[in-house]
C-alpha cells in the first residue's frame, strides 16, 4: 500500500464536493474542510502522538509539546514502557490535563523515570495550499475520506443565504458523516482490529 500524498488526499475531496456544489469558492471549501476535520480528529481521538514525559520524584506537573503537527487535545493514556507487560497499562489514577500541554500527576513518582503520553491531537495550521495540516496523519483521510466529504457537503448546505443551500439534503449528508465518525471512532478503540 502506497503512502497517501497531500495532493491526491485533498484534490480528492476537493473534486468530490465541486462535482455537487459546483459554486463553492475554493476558500470556502478550504475554510469547511478544515471545520469538518478538526472535528472528526476531536470526535474520533484517532489522530495520536505518543510523547515521552521525563518525570521525577517532588513533582506532579509536567508540560510538554508534540514533536509532529497538530495540537494536543487529549490524554489518552499515560503508560510506561518499560513495562513487561504487553497491554499498556496507566501508571497511576487520576492522571489529568485540564490544559492541553500540561499533565498533572495525582502524586509525584517515587523515582525519576520517562513514561509515555499518548496524545489525541486536533489541527491547529494549514498547509501551503490552504488545506489542513495533517501531517503523518494523511492516511487517515484517505481511509475515512468519503465522511470527510459528506461532512464537508452537509456544512456547506446548512450555511443560510447560498445558492447551494439545502437544509433538508444538508441534515441528510451530516448524517452520513456522523455515522462514518463514530465507524472511525470505534475503528480506533478497537485499534482496527
Amino acid at each position: 500500500m502506497s503512502t497517501p500524498t497531500p495532493r491526491n488526499v485533498w484534490s480528492r475531496i476537493y473534486e468530490d464536493v465541486k462535482m455537487q456544489i459546483p459554486g463553492v469558492t475554493d476558500a470556502v471549501l478550504k475554510q469547511m474542510t478544515y471545520q469538518v476535520v478538526n472535528d472528526f480528529f476531536d470526535r474520533t481521538n484517532i489522530w495520536i502522538e505518543e510523547v515521552p514525559i521525563a518525570v521525577s520524584p517532588n513533582s506532579r506537573t509536567y508540560t510538554f509539546t508534540v514533536a509532529n503537527e497538530g495540537s494536543p487535545n487529549r490524554l489518552m493514556m499515560l503508560y510506561d514502557p518499560a513495562d513487561a507487560s504487553p497491554d499498556k497499562h496507566w501508571v497511576q489514577g487520576g492522571v489529568q490535563m485540564t490544559v492541553p500541554g500540561t499533565i498533572t500527576l495525582r502524586y509525584a513518582p517515587s523515582s525519576a523515570v520517562t513514561w509515555n503520553a499518548a496524545i489525541a491531537k486536533c489541527l491547529d495550521t494549514v498547509g501551503s495550499e490552504g488545506w489542513p495540516d495533517v501531517g503523518n496523519g494523511l492516511w487517515i483521510i484517505d481511509q475515512y475520506g468519503d465522511g470527510i466529504h459528506y461532512g464537508v457537503l452537509g456544512r456547506l448546505q446548512a450555511m443560510p443565504a447560498k445558492p447551494y443551500s439545502n437544509a433538508k439534503l444538508g441534515a441528510s449528508n451530516w448524517q452520513v458523516y456522523v455515522t462514518e465518525r463514530g465507524k472511525a471512532r470505534t475503528d480506533a478503540l478497537k485499534a482496527n482490529v
